[in-house]
């Protein structure tokens, strides 16, 4: 009868030379006791003279994070090696090898295994030789394959006489043959794939629309080492021609991170299949960086520049960019710096395409004190902000007769707060306070040097109720454990003495020049509803309805009177948020003009989704101003049909027009290892646009952006190419 043995090999009884330390490769000290390997089977046996250990039957070693198992193993206990054969399989860090034989060192975790096939999600490989380097989690795979494909014959393979794995880094290879079953269809001389990213190394998307024709996008995604990737850029248009780009990315520890993009169009030349207009060169250079300046510094530097070749490249050639941020992208250099009694920012924005109109600040440098107790236990304040700057308004003039001629003036701007908090009854808080607000022009629409004075004063009031319900349920699964409503009413006074410069005697170029005499209320409340619910071992305070209100009152009276020269209220703004699940929100905005009574603007948007079935965002877009209304619904869902199938849906339609403004339908099968999306684009002027694209599940994202999403609103904001 087979007994199960368990036998514990303590190394410290053999490798303990008193005269001297030993050191690993790795710097760790040898001569310290070292962990016991267990060895469990059904026949496990010790050999004392030959330090070694020979078990049989259902093996299996647990060491630190390192299981082996297997048929038939030796445990050598000088070198602490073993021999494991028949159904060898390790797993480490989520990560496992089999074969039918390996060798394995529990020190230096080094490992050879024959005819051997790893699994280190998401990639999967077979080689005559798997190999796992000493100290390190790294394997390298000789004379194999990797594939993100699970199947025995897998539906693809990237071949190579040598690849290398780094867990949870990448996967290196030279020389490549990506097969196709049994079929070769292309080599690579080098072949990187980070797996803390999902782009694809290819992408091809062709399609048709109305402006383009027909059309392929490709791009390559490549990387030169851990701080350099990009991706290869080349399109062709049928009624444009070929364009090209380049977008890479960098990273350096000492200097920070960036992007540089270009992209260049010799449009309508004779590549183009059906010319659509005169020959134009279309380009786009783009360089974005970010570098911060170190811990001592506390200064954190953002530059981006863009040069255009005209106003509608990114609206012709990047269109999901052009919805996000618009034709004009900005032209800047700032130098911010966070220290904690300010904050400073050096600021350049210059010009650099004359069809934009663009007011640069050459340079601007600002300087920021938060509220700060300046007397001890004494709830004193002192608010301050300052600034200088040279400004230059340039305007577009590439299509006027007469060419509007630029603003420009030298600005110095010191603002200066002192506050006084106070509290009632432990809910009350009223902070009475004073500024005062001096600005030097260089220039103004009259004289040369002025200076302007403006005195402010007012006072915040606000107070907070709450009340907690004992209040237990599950109905309708809303997870119910107790409730707390919390109110919080605010009425805010500000009085603005006329300026020594009145605004319409000034250079109008930002908000800091507009500033005129004023008197205002803004009156505000709050309505929160809460209940806790259970996060791991405690419960948790979330959300479950939020109700803002607030609005504004401004007047101005004539001259030794209390009489109103002008009075207005501003629109009564509205903004809920409903969370009951947290799966399901909800969140709406409206905006209310008081004096004719109608609604200026209502959004309501409800998010959904449940697990991977399915997704669903609906929005209300209403709109009213005096000249008409308009009113658009945007739908966007998305459904798992089964394991192989999925549709997604967009539909956006304007229901003053009672059309259909854009429609958009996906497919998509999944091919086990492959994704494959067939998409159709309908938009009301009659261009219908349709794309193929062919993507690995495991790095489903691609570097080319057609697909219209609905932008979700920000949750909870209450309170590449």
């Amino acid at each position: 009868m087979t007994n199960k043995i368990q036998i514990l090999i303590i190394l410290l009884l053999f490798i303990f030379p008193v005269s001297a330390m030993a050191l690993s490769p790795s710097g760790a000290d040898l001569s310290a006791p070292k962990e016991p390997i267990v060895v469990n089977g059904d026949n496990v046996e010790y050999f004392h003279e030959k330090k070694m250990v020979v078990g049989a039957g259902n093996i299996s070693i647990k060491f630190k994070d390192v299981d082996l198992t297997c048929d038939k193993v030796t445990v050598y206990l000088d070198t602490r090696e073993a021999i494991a054969e028949g159904h060898v399989k390790v797993t480490q860090k989520g990560a496992y090898f089999t074969g039918e034989k390996m060798n394995y060192n529990f020190d230096t975790r080094k490992g050879t295994i024959l005819k051997g096939y790893l699994n280190a999600k998401p990639f999967y490989g077979k080689a005559d030789d798997v190999n796992k380097k000493a100290y390190k989690d790294e394997f390298s795979m000789k004379n194999g394959y990797v594939t993100t494909c699970d199947l025995e014959v897998p539906h693809y393979r990237v071949q190579s006489r040598q690849v290398e794995i780094y867990l949870n880094d990448k996967v290196v290879a030279r020389h490549i043959f990506v097969y196709v079953k049994n079929t070769p269809i292309l080599y690579w001389p080098y072949y990187v794939q980070p797996l803390k990213e999902k782009k694809s190394h290819i992408t091809v998307m062709p399609g048709q629309t109305k402006d383009w024709g027909y059309y392929a996008l490709t791009a390559y995604r490549y990387y030169l080492d851990d701080r350099n990737r990009g991706d290869l850029l080349l399109d062709y248009r049928t009624k444009w021609g070929l364009s090209e780009g380049v977008n890479h990315y960098y990273y350096s520890k000492d200097l920070g991170q960036g992007a540089f993009k270009f992209y260049y169009s010799h449009q309508n030349d004779m590549l183009a299949y059906a010319p659509a207009g005169a020959v134009q060169n279309r380009y786009r250079w783009q360089v974005r960086h970010q570098w911060d300046l170190g811990n001592d510094s506390d200064t954190f530097a953002t530059l981006e520049f863009n040069k255009l070749s005209d106003a509608n490249i990114i609206k012709d050639y990047f269109y999901n960019e052009y919805e996000e941020i618009g034709a004009s992208p900005d032209n800047y250099l700032s130098f911010l710096t966070q220290k904690e009694g300010y904050s400073t920012e050096l600021l350049f924005r210059k010009r650099f395409n004359k069809f934009e109109t663009v007011t640069e600040r050459l340079p601007e440098f600002n300087i920021t004190i938060p509220d700060n107790n300046i007397i001890k236990d004494v709830p004193l304040y002192y608010k301050a902000n300052a600034s200088a700057v040279y400004l230059n308004q340039t305007f577009d003039n590439t299509n006027t007769a007469t060419p509007q001629k630029d603003k420009s003036t030298a600005r110095v701007d010191a603002y200066n707060r002192l506050s006084y908090g106070m509290k009632f009854f432990r809910t009350l808080s009223v902070t009475p306070y004073a500024s005062v607000e001096d600005t030097y022009y260089s220039q103004t629409a009259g004289e040369d040097n002025r200076i302007r004075n403006i005195f402010s004063a007012g006072i915040d009031n606000s107070i907070r109720f709450y009340k907690i319900y004992d209040w237990e349920t599950n109905f309708l699964g809303l997870d119910i454990h107790k409730l707390r409503h919390i109110i919080n009413p605010t009425v805010s006074y500000n009085y603005v003495h006329t300026p020594t410069i009145t605004p319409n005697k000034l250079l109008q170029i930002d908000a800091i020049d507009a500033i005129g005499e004023s008197n205002g209320f803004t009156f505000g409340l709050e309505n929160r509803l809460q209940t806790k619910r259970s996060a791991g071992d405690q419960m948790k305070s979330v959300d479950l309805a939020t109700l803002l209100i607030n609005t504004s009152y401004n007047f101005i009276l004539k001259k030794n009177s209390f009489d109103a020269k002008y009075d207005k209220f501003s629109p009564i703004n509205f903004k809920l948020e409903l969370v009951p699940y947290h799966w399901a929100y909800l969140q709406s905005t409206m905006s209310v003009d008081p004096k004719r009574y109608w609604v200026q603007n209502w959004t309501i948007d409800l998010v959904s989704s449940w697990q991977k079935k399915w997704a669903l965002a609906m929005s209300y877009r209403y709109e009213k101003v005096v000249t008409g209304e308009s009113t658009l619904i945007t739908m966007d869902g998305s459904y798992q049909i089964n394991e192989k199938w999925k549709v997604r849906a967009y539909e956006r339609y304007n229901t003053f027009k009672t059309s259909l403004e854009e429609q958009e339908y996906t497919i998509t099968r999944d091919l086990h290892c492959w994704l494959f999306e067939l998409t159709y684009n309908i938009k009301s002027l009659g261009d219908h646009n349709i794309w193929l694209i062919c993507r690995l599940k495991a790095f489903p994202q691609t570097p080319i952006g057609l697909k219209q999403t609905y932008s979700r609103p920000r949750f909870g904001a209450v309170g590449e190419r």
